[in-house]
């Protein structure tokens, strides 16, 4: 624990961060006698690393040296739920790391992920921080954790974003909705980036199996891994802004311990023709489904850019607390490959 806030401390995110978590449970100590409320914190590290045949070395990182998945690190997961004795109304929840950064600077980097609130309100829920935007498998997507790649990782969506959102929840139909920044997890606007999505999703998956999800998205965004931007304009410095309209349809299907899932988007971006599609299945073993085996192709293609991947993941749960992973990908563009571990800790603590 004395590591974690030494490595804290490293960034000046990281002390405006702490300084903010001490604030909400002090609040969360005063609260917590005048009202029904539900604490969950977790804690996390993983150690990340592998090899890379296009630059022939050691990397320690999952997918890229820019982006914020998945990189050695320590953080939490808090959720707080508000309410009374008759129904839960509220929901904060933030999610943090601090990572260790191979080839860029700082060395050490804050890494904020969940920084939400969300409000129940007659018929429907809304947040406002940073959340998922309402477009594609994504935006239902739990991928914190794991090492495959995903549409966010091929600059078609961000894994996050800040603004605002909506959904409506009526079980066997979900609408969402969102409006956020357009610049992933950095906040940055200073030429009125957006993005406008919203996703229309059938069938409950917890409860039937499947769900089939149809999605759209508008805006002016800033190209975007993690938490850098792309692109500048080479007279200014500014990050030049790049058009995107996209419509998607996606897919999640569970039959006994296989799981298949399909995500794609059509339209444009950079105001050229834009494509992507990935398809992606899993098998559960043993006991408690503590081996699960995963095969995934991804193909995407905007302006001159055509990338196709396939690759193969397996985790395996050591216990309540570790889970050990492992990927292979092959790059068919460049007919290179990475081989990729990782040691993933995560364990709740009470509060």
């Amino acid at each position: 624990m004395k590591l974690y806030f030494q490595l804290l401390s490293l960034t000046a995110n990281g002390r405006l961060f702490v300084s903010g978590m001490i604030v909400v449970l002090l609040l969360s100590a005063i609260i917590q006698p005048l009202m029904a409320s539900d604490n969950l914190l977790f804690v996390e590290a993983q150690m990340v690393g592998g090899y890379s045949s296009s630059i022939d070395e050691v990397i320690l990182y999952s997918h890229h040296f820019h982006e914020a998945m998945q990189k050695p690190s320590v953080g939490f997961d808090f959720v707080k739920r508000f309410g009374n004795e008759s129904r839960d109304w509220g929901l904060l929840a933030i999610q943090y790391r601090v990572a260790y950064q191979q080839d860029s600077k700082p060395r050490y980097a804050s890494q904020l992920y969940n920084a939400y609130y969300k409000q129940k309100l007659p018929g429907l829920d809304v947040w406002i921080g940073s959340n998922k935007p309402a477009v594609g498998l994504t935006s239902n997507l739990d991928n914190h954790a794991v090492l495959l790649s995903d549409m966010s990782m091929k600059v078609f969506t961000f894994d996050r974003d800040w603004g605002v959102g909506a959904e409506k929840d009526m079980d066997w139909l979900k609408l969402s909705g969102s409006a956020t920044n357009g610049s992933g997890m950095q906040i940055y606007n200073k030429h009125g980036n957006y993005l406008l999505a919203g996703r229309m999703g059938l069938g409950n998956l917890n409860k039937s199996n499947y769900n089939l999800g149809f999605s759209a998205a508008h805006g002016k965004v800033l190209e975007a891994m993690g938490y850098t931007l792309g692109h500048p304009d080479a007279q200014s410095g500014e990050y030049i802004l790049h058009g995107m309209d996209y419509v998607g349809m996606d897919g999640s299907l569970r039959y006994l311990n296989i799981d298949l899932k399909f995500d794609s988007l059509l339209g444009e971006f950079y105001n050229k023709p834009a494509k992507a599609i990935m398809l992606r299945t899993g098998i559960h073993l043993l006991e408690e489904e503590r081996l699960t085996l995963e095969a995934q192709v991804i193909y995407s293609k905007y302006v001159v850019f055509e990338n196709f991947n396939g690759e193969l993941a397996a985790a395996y749960k050591l216990n309540s607390d570790f889970t050990l992973r492992a990927m292979g990908d092959y790059d068919t563009r460049q007919e290179t490959y990475k081989i990729i571990g990782q040691l993933y800790y995560y364990k709740p603590l009470g509060l």
